[in-house]
């Protein structure tokens, strides 16, 4: 063997992975040629199927107005064949008539009278035409009838646009969401004197509809980005639902939001049905969701109104007040249990929020009575330019609300009954009042 074949077998045996990779490379290189080879036959075959199938239409259709002419040379043969036996019947007519000797006379006379149906053959012929003139019209209009079907499907594809109108009616959702888009209104609320100089300032948010009707006002912040994030605060709560409809003590119904620790967010207006209270936490739990907030921080000025020459009351220390704690059935049937501060006089200082059970209430008063001692009141002004007073925890939360009053002495007053019948009032159920 020669050595460039012998050292080609010693190099393979020396690098079997190596030249099994490149067999296997080649292999692969042959079957993809063959199934393209292949594919390329198919291909082929299909197209002169395809050719062979056009033919077959086309032909079919050249075969449909043929059967015109067929039947016309059909009727010309009739008409021979008759014209045939109409001439044999008179053919055959004279025959009996041979008494005439004359033969060799009549019969050459008779010959040419019998090429006169030769001569009405020609008619005949010149019939045919005709016949083939009647499929050539028969022809026109068999193609025309193939050309008017092609236009379907151009129907169809003009009817493509049907799905474009469905396309652009899908903004339709946005409007009805754009329906309950409100805002989310941070407010400064200044307080000033009547030369106009401010002497306190606070911001609190409006949540509004986008009719412009308030469904919900916040407490006072002492800075924006603080009533930024009650934003935030009251809309997670919002969500979760935490609302509470209440029986103010005026007999309207007040819903509330609570956060998460069941504690007092906000209130809203009063109304006077259940009803009414419903639909406009609905109304609140709609808006919240869409409602944008507004850029511009509005500015809400209040003038501090006239103080009166008021004496704070004096207090026997002998004379005490009641703590009261009632209870009521709420929309469930469930007894919720509340209670109320009330000086001696039967004043109503304080109200609180209501508890599930009854030693839950007492205990409330055991954290009023240690934030009363602490002096965590707060008193402010509100938007209608009356002052309140308000009850916080020690976090800062609110407890409880005051009433609302005229001036700010009076409402220092009445913070000042209730430090005084806060600490010594007894603490009773309704129930024993009755008794």
């Amino acid at each position: 063997m020669p050595e460039f074949i012998t050292s080609a077998i010693q190099y393979a045996k020396d690098n079997l992975l190596f030249v099994g990779v490149i067999a296997a490379c080649v292999l692969l290189i042959l079957i993809v040629t063959i199934a393209l080879i292949a594919k390329c036959c198919k291909n082929k075959k299909a197209k002169k199927l395809a050719e062979k199938a056009a033919a077959t239409v086309i032909a079919d259709t050249a075969a449909q107005p043929t059967p015109a002419p067929e039947t016309a040379k059909e009727e010309a043969k009739t008409e021979m064949k008759e014209e045939a036996k109409t001439e044999m019947k008179e053919e055959a007519k004279p025959e009996p008539i041979k008494p005439i000797k004359e033969e060799p006379k009549e019969q050459v006379k008779e010959t040419p009278k019998a090429e006169t149906p030769v001569k009405k053959e020609t008619p005949v012929k010149k019939e045919t035409p005709n016949a083939k003139e009647k499929p050539v019209t028969a022809k026109k209009p068999a193609p025309k009838k193939v050309a008017e079907e092609k236009p379907a499907p151009k129907k169809s594809v003009e009817e493509k646009p049907a799905p474009q109108k469905t396309v652009e009616e899908k903004p339709a959702p946005k409007k009805s969401s754009g329906r309950y888009t409100g805002k989310w209104v941070i407010c400064h609320l200044i307080i000033e004197d009547k030369n106009g100089t401010p002497k306190e300032e606070a911001y609190f948010f409006e949540l509004r509809a986008s009719n412009g009707e308030l469904l919900l006002s916040s407490e006072e912040y002492t800075s924006q980005s603080g009533a930024a994030a009650g934003i935030e605060t009251h809309k997670a709560n919002i969500e979760k639902d935490n609302f509470k409809i209440t029986l103010s003590k005026k007999g309207d119904y007040i819903f509330k939001l609570l956060n998460g620790k069941r504690t007092l967010l906000c209130t809203g207006a009063n109304y006077p049905t259940i009803q009414r209270a419903e639909s406009a936490v609905e109304s609140t739990k709609r808006f919240a969701k869409t409602a944008i907030l507004q850029e511009s921080v509005e500015e809400l000025h209040i003038t501090v109104p006239d103080e009166e020459e008021e004496t704070p009351p004096e207090y026997d220390e002998s004379i005490v007040g009641k703590w009261i704690i009632n209870t009521k059935s709420d929309d469930s049937g469930n007894s919720v249990y509340y209670f109320e501060l009330f000086a001696s006089n039967g004043e109503k200082l304080l109200s609180s929020e209501e508890y599930t059970t009854y030693v839950g209430a007492v205990n409330g008063i055991a954290t009023h009575k240690t934030n009363i001692e602490k002096d965590n009141f707060r008193i402010s002004l509100t938007k209608r330019g009356e002052y309140i007073f308000k009850l916080l925890s020690g976090n800062g939360q609110l407890l409880c609300l005051g009433e609302h009053y005229k001036t700010k002495t009076r409402c220092e007053n009445a913070v000042e009954s209730v430090k005084r019948f806060a600490k010594s009032s007894p603490v009773l159920a309704s129930s024993d009042l009755t008794e």
